[in-house]
């Protein structure tokens, strides 16, 4: 008996190829474990009030989140005697008294009546017999709870209690040194809550380039050692439709609507670039958005590239667009390589039908332009799953586990971007089968490693989420998610259809039509299926055999969009924008559709004979083109109406409305005439015309559901242009985003700021010194030398008021004469008011000589202003007679009674139309989600080391949409970024308006000036670090405990 042999070195190096697989696989996997729980070096900004070698001076200092961290305040008995001695006042406060949501959120140490009070985070924690002599009190606040001290000696503990929310350090023992030396000592020091503001520790950093070449060597061996066989990917060829695709992209960038979330992504990436750190940069506190950051990354790279290339504008929605026309382009190269590797589309294999690239290029339009140009995540998920898509059908043609797990990596890099990336697995749902078969044919060894492979390969989503964040932070921000935010279980998934059939902002017909189109070809696919099955019957008409490479890949198409969308069912959230996710694989099924009709319909040979099967085919057929009819009617009975900002000019309907209704809603569908392109009985008519001609052709011509698909899908492409190229030409002169995105060609890059106008007061001479005393009865009387309850519009002005310190606040007051200069290039008198129900009131702004009054004009309010907001009312100087007056007072009569109902009247100022940067250049500025990305150049806040920039302009949006959704960093209970500057300041405003109105719009927005109760930032801020390890988490933010706000309970985010 012969010894046995030596295995071949050819099978020795197979064997260790695999062993080697398996190794690089658990490398993978175990660095992956150690990126998520390795230690990250978390910045710990400290700050400490009043700055060193300063007395202790109010000051705003707005903190995001709202409560630090840690707080150590220390107040000298002495202040709080001389404060007592003065008939009482607070010696700290870190809020507004008026605050109270939640109850009572600040710390406030007073004295008052030989008692010395301390109250925290709404609880009452001492109140003492004020000491004699010297002595200290401190307040402690950390993780463990609250504690007052006095000389060391521990007076009183809440445990648990959070720390005091700070927006202020105020004290009536104000800054004067002089006027009350008691006063030094006052101080605090705080540990701002920055957690998110972290990077990577030395071993953390090994980590992630372990992990990062482990998986990239893991990728290409894997490649390299399990390549397949048979046909793999195939290169199509260049051709007419690709130069169409490339145009209609690049005119996309100027004419495409904006995003509702487009300034929101935009102000996620700047404030990333301030901190290091991506948060929310609206509300829930700034959390960070971990893991999902991939597209925020990549536009603050772009914003980066853009403003190395340009002088300005590098924000700007023109530079930034290039982005998402950028993924666009790659998605149509990675479906026109998919479709060609499934034998749909003419290139190298003999028998594709040559329409293929077309009927592509049409369903990536109907795609395409509704949900493609955003700045949002969802065209860079359709990236990665377009590749997945690609890489899944090489895969599967070549049987290649090495295709299949760099598939697997690219879906895992779509899960990144967002939840709503999970779309991007579906293509590997048809791969599990034949890997099935694989598995069970290969060597033990095989199996081990092609599986440790796979899921090692989906592992890529790590180093993108995990780089500069902990698993702690993810799980906390998850949290915070889920109190704060509107969030659905998977099982509520029809949410998502009705929020794209009802709500008006999401549900227009172009946005409909792809969602609703892939559905019905769903149906359709499954139908004919039946049909070919159980009947007999050669499936479609159009290009291709009825049942050869065409059809296939509409079938696989079909369960993969199918799947596709049960993927997006696990989105926590239930948006029309997500739909965009799901773009790549139901592009590829809306093309093979248009190339071969989905149903099954009997011939009309077969017809004749009376066979029952043929009667019976006829019900499936019927049945699908029905529902076909229904989608497309459905589709546009959704209403042209495209707000924010690019509703400009569009046709159809009144879109001149202060309420949406569904009449209004209704009227702005698509129409020509009376007859609306809703109307099912266009589309039945059209279908019977497509049987008539198929039944004289004998099934030669195109089918019902085939010649409706086309017709429709052409429809909402060319209208979809159409609209959307008429809507500026309408409404010019009128400003429009397509006029933005012409201006940054021509080298004017920053959007609205070259189109807004405000009355400012910053370069004409103003009225001189009052001449005379006002004259004040009723309130106005009883409140003489009260300070006003707000900061005056302008620091350092007079402010008269009647708000009651006890009694009614009805009076009337006349002001002194302001004497108005000769000359000038002034055209108004702007009248700061301030009050609730203004319109109630009387206020008349009067005119003369020298010698007395000669007339008077009521000063005309915005009733929309909010009562604690001032605004500055304007009067054009032409309304004062032929010639300029020589002097102006104010007369007001307060008439309305009520505890709110009082009134406050600043000095006449002179103003002139200028450009919106005479008032936000070189200020910081806030702009809102809604307008930000129009809003390119301002120097826009965000929150940076736990505290949050304080603007000195707001710019706002409008176009009707509701407070409650507009003013979201404004929202108390949903933790806004804006909520502690709110709190210790009023806005002012401004008069604004487009330079060129041209025909009637909505409502553009506003400007405001921000003048804050006490001076920003008079605080010493160092910035120390520490080492915080991976799966620590710190004190939560959610729950009803942090900021009085009771998950569920505010069904605030709403356009309507």
């Amino acid at each position: 008996m012969s010894a046995p042999q030596a295995p071949s070195r050819p099978a020795r190096r197979s064997a260790w190829r695999r062993w080697m697989l398996a190794g690089l696989a658990a490398l993978t996997l175990v660095s992956a474990l150690g990126v998520l729980l390795a230690p990250v070096t978390a910045d710990d900004p400290v700050v400490t009030w009043p700055r060193a070698g300063e007395p202790a001076r109010s000051t705003v200092l707005p903190l995001v989140p709202y409560r630090p961290l840690q707080l150590d305040a220390t107040i000298p008995c002495a202040t709080l005697a001389a404060l007592d001695a003065r008939g009482g006042g607070t010696a700290l406060s870190t809020m507004p008294a008026d605050v109270n949501v939640p109850q009572r959120p600040g710390l406030t140490v007073a004295a008052a009546g030989r008692t010395v009070t301390v109250a925290a985070s709404g609880r009452d924690l001492l109140a003492e017999p004020l000491p004699a002599g010297g002595c200290t009190y401190r307040v402690v606040a950390d993780a463990h709870g609250v504690r007052v001290l006095r000389d060391g000696s521990q007076l009183a503990a809440a445990p648990g209690l959070p720390a005091p929310q700070v927006a202020q350090l105020a004290t009536d023992a104000h800054a004067d040194a002089d006027a009350m030396p008691a006063a030094r000592g006052l101080a605090v020091t705080l540990h701002t809550d920055a957690r998110y503001e972290s990077s990577p520790t030395v071993l953390k950093t090994v980590l992630l380039a372990v992990h990062a070449a482990a998986l990239l060597a893991l990728l290409v061996q894997a490649w390299r050692t399990w390549r397949g066989s048979g046909l793999g990917l195939v290169r199509p060829r260049p051709g007419p439709a690709d130069a169409v695709v490339l145009v209609v992209s690049a005119l996309w960038v100027v004419l495409s609507p904006v995003n509702f979330d487009d300034p929101w992504y935009v102000l996620m990436a700047r404030g990333a670039t301030d901190s290091g750190a991506v948060g929310n940069a609206v509300y829930m506190f700034n959390v960070t958005e971990n893991p999902f950051v991939a597209s925020q990354y990549t536009l603050g790279v772009w914003s980066w590239l853009g403003q190395s290339l340009l002088t300005e504008g590098g924000w700007g929605l023109a530079w930034m667009r290039l982005l998402p026309l950028l993924y666009g382009l790659i998605v149509w190269l990675l479906l026109r390589f998919a479709l060609v590797s499934g034998g749909a589309s003419h290139g190298s294999h003999p028998h594709s039908p040559r329409w293929g690239v077309w009927a592509l290029a049409l369903a990536h339009m109907v795609w395409w332009l509704p949900y493609g140009m955003t700045l949002r995540p969802e065209p860079l998920i359709v990236v990665f799953a377009a590749a997945a898509l690609l890489l899944a059908e090489v895969a599967r043609r070549a049987r290649s586990v090495g295709a299949l797990a760099a598939a697997t990596a690219a879906a895992a890099l779509g899960v990144s971007v967002s939840p709503s990336g999970l779309v991007a697995l579906a293509p590997l749902a048809l791969a599990l089968p034949w890997l099935w078969g694989w598995l069970r044919a290969a060597r033990p060894a095989d199996r081990v490693a092609a599986t440790l492979t796979l899921v090692a390969a989906g592992t890529a989503l790590i180093p993108v989420g995990f780089a500069d964040a902990t698993l702690g932070d993810v799980l906390e921000s998850t949290a915070v998610h889920q109190w704060y935010y509107l969030t659905f279980a998977w099982y509520e998934e029809g949410v998502h259809y009705e929020t794209l059939l009802s709500l008006p902002d999401s549900s227009q017909w172009a946005r409909r039509a792809p969602v609703l189109l892939t559905l019905a070809v769903i149906a359709l696919v499954a139908l004919g299926q039946l049909a070919s099955r159980y009947l007999g019957y050669r499936n479609g008409s159009g290009h291709g055999e009825p049942d050869g490479p065409v059809r296939r890949l509409m079938v696989r198409s079909a369960v993969m969009s199918a799947v596709a969308l049960a993927l997006l069912s696990l989105t926590p959230t239930k948006w029309v924008n997500h739909f965009g996710a799901v773009e790549a694989v139901p592009t590829v099924l809306l093309a093979t559709a248009l190339l071969q009709a989905p149903l099954a319909w009997p011939s009309r040979a077969t017809l004749r004979s009376g066979r029952r099967t043929a009667l019976l085919g006829l019900l499936p057929a019927t049945a699908g083109t029905a529902l076909l009819v229904w989608a497309v009617s459905v589709s546009f009975a959704g209403p042209n109406f495209w707000r924010p900002y690019s509703d400009r000019g569009q046709p159809f309907g009144d879109h001149l409305f202060a309420e949406i209704t569904p009449s209004r809603v209704a009227d702005m569908a698509p129409r020509i005439g009376w007859l609306f392109a809703s109307n099912p009985a266009i589309w039945i008519g059209l279908a019977l015309v497509f049987a008539a001609v198929m039944w004289w052709r004998g099934r030669g011509g195109l089918t019902p559901d085939g010649g409706l698909l086309r017709v429709s899908s052409v429809s909402i492409v060319v209208l979809t242009l159409l609209v959307f190229t008429c809507a500026p030409i309408r409404q010019y002169p009128g400003w429009t985003v397509p006029m933005s995105m012409i201006d940054a060609a021509r080298g004017q890059p920053c959007g609205l700021a070259h189109h807004v106008r405000v009355l400012d007061d910053s370069d004409t001479a103003q009225p001189g010194q009052p001449v005379g005393a006002a004259t004040r009865r009723g309130g106005f009387a009883a409140t003489s030398g009260v300070p006003p309850p707000v900061p005056p519009p302008v620091p350092g002005s007079r402010v008269w008021h009647d708000a009651p310190v006890r009694g009614p606040s009805i009076g009337t007051l006349l002001t002194p004469w302001y004497p108005l200069p000769a000359g000038g290039n002034a055209t108004h008198l702007l009248v700061p008011l301030l009050g609730d129900e203004l319109e109630r009131q009387q206020v008349w702004l009067q005119y003369g000589d020298g010698s007395g009054v000669t007339g008077a004009v009521p000063v005309r309010v915005d009733p929309e202003v909010a009562a604690g907001d001032w605004q500055e009312a304007p009067v054009p100087l032409d309304a004062l007679g032929a010639h300029r007056p020589q002097q102006v007072r104010l007369a007001v009569e307060d008439q309305v009674a009520g505890q709110r109902q009082w009134i406050a009247v600043g000095e006449p100022r002179l103003a002139r139309w200028r450009p919106v940067t005479a008032v936000t250049r070189d200020r910081p500025v806030y702009a809102d989600q809604v307008s930000a990305s129009l809003w390119p150049c301002v120097n826009q806040v965000s929150v940076e080391h736990g505290i949050a920039g304080a603007p000195a302009v707001t710019l706002l949006a409008d176009e009707n949409f509701r407070r409650s959704f507009l003013d979201i960093a404004f929202r108390i209970r949903q933790g806004g970024m804006q909520v502690p500057t709110d709190r210790t300041s009023a806005a002012v405003r401004v008069p604004a308006r487009l330079a060129a109105p041209g025909p009637p719009t909505l409502p553009w927005g506003r400007v405001e000036r921000v003048v804050y109760d006490h001076p920003v930032g008079l605080v010493d801020l160092r910035v120390d670090q520490q080492r915080r390890w991976g799966a620590t988490r710190l004190p939560t933010l959610s729950g009803e405990d942090y900021n009085g706000y009771r998950s569920g309970t505010a069904p605030w985010n709403t356009t309507r």
